[in-house]
């Protein structure tokens, strides 16, 4: 039988809202489930209410959506190393979707992609988890989403674990956001090589 995926939406048109790519037009596939629970994640990606299709199902719906033939596809979830493979990886490029993906950092890919972004969270492991280094997960860019539980130290710790060229902060979008947009910018300036990024899709009213 082919190989099918659980997913929990595709739609676009609409724009990366975050990172190095911030504002830039695409589509997104969004896989259910996920290896961590944090606790304040903001999208659904529990298996219920999720569809299982093929690859072949997948693409299209997804050519369908990319009315303006952008062909970049955000791959997110969820975790979507749990169910990337490199049926689903062949099946999109060869329709000539480039892949931007964003993982915990905590799976191995077992196909390619065109630009992985890590957003580790490790305060959310539970002593269960570990995040790869570059031999395992080579991340294109770090992004950080910063609570109270991110520190100096922490960007220390990541600038040493990664090998990566592009080094984000972004505030924890939640009850206390003005609170960890104050530490991001703090930590931004104590430590240079990282920038701040703001969910865009956020603040002009996109999903």
């Amino acid at each position: 039988m082919p190989a099918t995926y659980l997913i929990k939406e595709m739609f676009g048109p609409t724009i990366q809202g975050e990172g190095v790519h911030a504002g830039t037009s695409c589509v997104f596939l969004r896989f259910a489930v996920c290896n961590l629970r944090c606790t304040w994640c903001d999208t659904d990606f529990a298996p219920e209410g999720a569809t299982r299709l093929q690859a072949d199902e997948i693409v299209g719906r997804l050519c369908a959506i990319d009315v303006h033939r952008t062909r970049l596809v955000v791959v997110t979830g969820g975790e979507p190393t749990l169910q990337w493979d490199r049926t689903l990886s062949n099946a999109l490029r060869s329709t000539g979707f480039r892949v931007h993906m964003e993982s915990n950092g905590t799976r191995p890919l077992k196909a390619p992609v065109d630009w992985l972004t890590v957003s580790p969270k490790p305060q959310f492991h539970d002593g269960k988890e570990t995040l790869l280094g570059p031999a395992s997960l080579a991340a294109s860019e770090c992004k950080v989403v910063v609570d109270e539980t991110v520190t100096e130290d922490t960007l220390v710790g990541y600038e040493r674990h990664y090998t990566c060229e592009h080094w984000l902060l972004q505030p924890c979008f939640d009850g206390h956001y003005r609170e960890h947009m104050s530490r991001a910018v703090e930590l931004v300036t104590r430590r240079p090589r990282w920038r701040l990024s703001l969910q865009l899709h956020k603040l002009v009213g996109l999903p």
